[in-house]
């Protein structure tokens, strides 16, 4: 074996053209493939980094009968208690709430993501503080909950280390917590980017029966040994079933709304929406593979074919047919070792490309990084693609009788009609697999243009993001905090620069979202019809002006709409021509859930439907606006619309919130336009990387059909120079050669469009206004691989009309 290894390393260095382009297109192919594993296997294979992460699951509640007919929910903390105390199939259940805190000295305040857990949150997660304890229930007492867990980031930024952190006092939000412990390097919850915990408590109503589809906290749970995702679904759906039928007066309506828990495992919960994506790219991928070997083999036969004489050498001293292919075989797999070699150094660069892209924004995308899995499956694809494309030389070789080769009247360098006809054959793979990417990379990219065509329902240019917000340890009333938001909005307004400026608390593209039921007064509802589920959002008069929302009814909020002035709200399109399709909506009223004393507001405005979360939703829920001084929040959005330079503008706004409140933080700054960007990223980059795929496939497959049709001209040279002898035209001689190349695209093509037709189908979920069958698409692909086959045509067919009849009659 090593004999061969050597003989076949001289060989390549020789032959140093065929070896650049083996290699050239094996690093592209097993690159291209590193990459995108190595984000496949970070994100999607790898287990969670606890103990037993296959035990570790998630809940969630649905509606699937309400407007909200999809998407993640949330759980109450009724739930929390009965999945907690009443089956008998999970170890440990735990709530969680994603938090912001406050940090730092007056007049240079930071932003700190943390966690609100319950204390069996690190025991559901088997983490334990490398410094002091975890929290107990002593620690999670409603008001007196003034604890903390520091993450080794925050232990390491914030105190240097301080091994006597323990019981001194962090202030978050102008509270002060004591420390209590410090957890291990490298502890992270994935799920969220929390650099400090503080325990989750409930005040007494939230614990009632009135409380129990009040969904605002995440759940996380240890299943029991044994016990599978299957059968603790299973225990919730009856323990569903129980709470529903004693639920007096609202179990029709949980009935109707087709209420339900969803069980499944964390890691899957968290991976669940981008995994058919990081699948489509690692088959993307597979296919430009496929297309690489395909060439690469098409060489090797080739070159088998010059060698030919030289196999029959020896085969004729005595070397068996075994001995001859397993030669063959070796430098077959050397080649592609070095080919996988720089693979690993263009997948390596790929990942950076990825980066680029927005990997890092995925799930446990932090932990992408080249490791031994990668480095293994790029070598064991290596091996693999050697062994694919070193067999069809091998295949030929015991295929031929090599005692015909010293009678043939053949040229080292021709090839028998055998070889042919099987290159052909390849080429025709080649044309097929790359129709069927080229048609996935077209309905991605048409998929993605017609998201981009849709109509936010507001004007994303030249507006100023932010949020602050206001700890009710300082700001405990709502008079408090209605006075300084209506304080630093006019102190925003007046920056230079500004042209509008307003507030609310559900940004477009914000990442959040806050939805209840409404009644709505007069308005009865059909047999088995749900009441709206909008979602809710405060804002002040100036929101819809800064984001160009058009007012289409009645009128925004003014001056006159105060903390004492009758309740009103504005509602969007969706809601009037849904419940007011056929009269105006103007002066009737909604009422704030559906008993019948809760609260009432008058409808005095209808503007515009607004995107509120992605551009590909295409099941509003609606939304009611409410004027911040008559609901008021602590936290919300500011939006400012500048003239003049966005940068000076920013540290404008910053500067007024620190001069009304130096202790608070402007955190989350971002432009509209990056905001509505971001939540087309993920489409964009499935786009791009399947477009260079495409292309990359494309060139393979138009190298192909131009090294097909080269050998075909250097074989049928006498018989060209014999009908250009005859008569036959320049014309005829180029229509011959151009025919066989587009013959075997066409081939490619009726073979490519049947597998597209199967395979495009299970790109649906990924495509937005598209038919995975796209009439438009095909033709437009089809008409762009036939061309590049005509092209890829023409340099043979030009080699070909230049052979000089006299020189083609000595051929041979």
């Amino acid at each position: 074996m090593f004999q061969d290894l050597r003989f076949g390393l001289k060989l390549l260095w020789k032959e140093k053209a065929f070896t650049i382009t083996a290699l050239l297109t094996l690093a592209l192919c097993i690159g291209a493939n590193t990459a995108i594993f190595t984000v496949l296997n970070a994100v999607i294979l790898n287990p969670l980094p606890f103990p037993q992460p296959d035990r570790l699951a998630t809940m969630y509640n649905v509606y699937p009968g309400v407007i909200k007919s999809q998407g993640r929910g949330s759980n109450s903390v009724p739930d929390y208690f009965d999945r907690r105390e009443l089956t008998a199939v999970f170890d440990s259940v735990a709530l969680t709430r994603n938090s912001g805190f406050d940090m730092g000295s007056e007049g240079s305040p930071v932003r700190v993501d943390g966690e609100a857990v319950t204390p069996s949150y690190f025991k559901v997660l088997r983490a334990n503080p490398a410094l002091g304890r975890a929290f107990t229930e002593d620690d999670a007492v409603f008001q007196k909950d003034h604890f903390a867990i520091l993450s080794y980031g925050l232990w390491k930024d914030a105190y240097a280390r301080d091994p006597h952190i323990l019981g001194k006092d962090i202030r978050l939000s102008g509270t002060p917590y004591q420390i209590v412990g410090v957890m291990p390097e490298g502890f992270a919850d994935p799920r969220t980017e929390a650099r400090l915990w503080v325990p989750l408590t409930f005040a007494p109503r939230q614990t009632t029966d009135d409380a129990r589809h009040s969904n605002s906290w995440d759940m996380i749970a240890r299943l029991q040994p044994g016990v599978t995702i299957a059968a603790a679904q299973q225990r919730i759906d009856a323990l569903n079933k129980f709470q529903i039928e004693r639920s007096g007066k609202f179990r029709k309506l949980l009935e109707d709304a087709k209420f339900g828990t969803r069980v499944l495992g964390l890691k899957d919960e968290m991976v669940e929406s981008i995994r058919p994506t990081l699948y489509l790219l690692q088959a993307a991928v597979i296919f430009v593979l496929l297309i690489g070997c395909v060439n690469v083999a098409n060489l090797m036969l080739v070159r088998s074919n010059i060698r030919m004489k030289e196999l029959a050498i020896r085969f004729s001293l005595g070397a068996g047919r075994l001995r001859l292919g397993g030669q063959l075989l070796i430098e077959s797999l050397a080649l592609a070792l070095l080919g996988g070699a720089f693979g690993t150094a263009t997948g390596f660069a790929g990942i950076r490309l990825l980066a680029w892209l927005g990997t890092k924004d995925l799930p446990r995308g932090e932990t992408i990084q080249m490791d031994g899995q990668v480095l293994a499956f790029s070598a064991a694809l290596a091996i693999l693609t050697g062994l694919v494309f070193g067999s069809v030389p091998v295949y030929h070789l015991f295929r031929r009788d090599l005692n015909e080769v010293f009678r043939s009247n053949e040229r080292t360098g021709t090839t028998e009609k055998r070889a042919l006809w099987t290159r052909s054959a390849l080429v025709v793979c080649q044309v097929s697999l790359a129709f069927v990417l080229l048609i996935g990379a077209g309905l991605l990219t048409l998929s993605f243009w017609r998201l981009l065509s849709v109509n936010p329902g507001f004007h994303p240019e030249r507006v100023q993001t932010a949020q602050f917000s206001l700890p009710r340890s300082r700001y405990a009333n709502d008079a408090q905090a209605r006075t300084f938001i209506s304080g630093l909005l006019d102190a925003v307004c007046a920056i230079p620069g500004v042209t509008h400026a307003g507030a609310t608390t559900l940004l477009p593209f914000g990442g959040n979202n806050n939805d209840s039921v409404i009644s709505i007064v007069g308005y009865n509802l059909a047999p088995g019809e749900l009441p709206p589920v909008p979602l809710w959002n405060q804002v002040d008069s100036g929101y819809f002006q800064t984001l160009g929302i058009p007012l289409l009814q009645g009128r925004a909020f003014t001056a006159a709409d105060g903390a004492d002035a009758p309740k009103v709200v504005v509602i969007d399109q969706f809601l009037a021509r849904k419940y007011w399709p056929k009269s105006s909506p103007l002066g009737a009223q909604i009422r704030l859930g559906i008993e019948p004393e809760s609260p009432t507001h008058t409808i005095v405005g209808v503007v515009g439907s607004v995107q509120a979360a992605d551009l590909s939703d295409q099941n509003p829920m609606g939304q009611v606006y409410f004027d911040y001084r008559q609901m008021v929040p602590r936290r919300m959005h500011l939006v400012v619309k500048t003239a003049g330079d966005d940068t000076q503008v920013t540290a404008a706004v910053r500067s007024e919130l620190l001069r009304a409140d130096p202790e608070l933080p402007l955190f989350d700054v971002k432009t509209m336009p990056d905001r509505v960007s971001r939540s087309t990223r993920e489409r964009r980059a499935s786009m791009v990387i399947c477009l260079v795929f495409a292309a990359l496939a494309l060139t393979l497959s138009a190298i192909g059909i131009y090294g097909v049709l080269a050998y075909t001209v250097t074989q049928r040279t006498r018989e060209f120079g014999i009908r250009v002898a005859l008569g036959a035209s320049a014309r005829d001689v180029v229509g011959m050669v151009i025919f066989h190349g587009v013959r075997l695209a066409a081939i490619g093509l009726a073979i490519g469009v049947a597998g597209a037709f199967a395979l495009t189908r299970l790109m649906t979920g990924l495509l937005f206004d598209v038919k995975p069958t796209d009439p438009a698409v095909f033709a437009l692909v089809a008409g762009a691989l036939m061309l590049v086959a005509c092209i890829a045509s023409l340099i043979p067919s030009v080699r070909a009309i230049r052979i000089r009849p006299a020189i083609a009659l000595r051929y041979e």
